[in-house]
């Protein structure tokens, strides 16, 4: 039995942390900027590959430590939608992702 595919769905704030993340290296480097962003589609699908396979964070939440930059992707598994909570540099009070949940 084939099992079905997990889909990314990013929560609004998710989408709000990437792009004010992006601005920022795009102002810097639009190299790095290109660099941030094919890091964090290939978080994107390492997490779709393997849900499961990542660390508990907090409660139902886990999360995956981007490569290259200082940045870890928030989700939680509902059903087979990932749901992204946030896109968070690691510098960043956690608290405030915490909130979203």
């Amino acid at each position: 039995m084939k099992t079905k595919p997990f889909s990314i769905e990013l929560s609004d704030e998710a989408e709000v942390d990437f792009d004010k993340s992006y601005e920022f290296y795009f102002e810097d480097s639009p190299k790095v900027a290109d660099t941030f962003f094919k890091q964090i589609n290939i978080g994107f699908e390492n997490i779709k590959q393997n849900p499961k396979s990542f660390p508990i964070a907090y409660k139902s939440v886990r999360k995956y430590i981007v490569k290259k930059f200082p940045f870890v992707i928030y989700y939680r598994i509902v059903d087979t939608i990932i749901q992204i909570v946030a896109i968070f540099h690691t510098s960043r009070n956690p608290e405030i992702w915490n909130e979203r949940i």
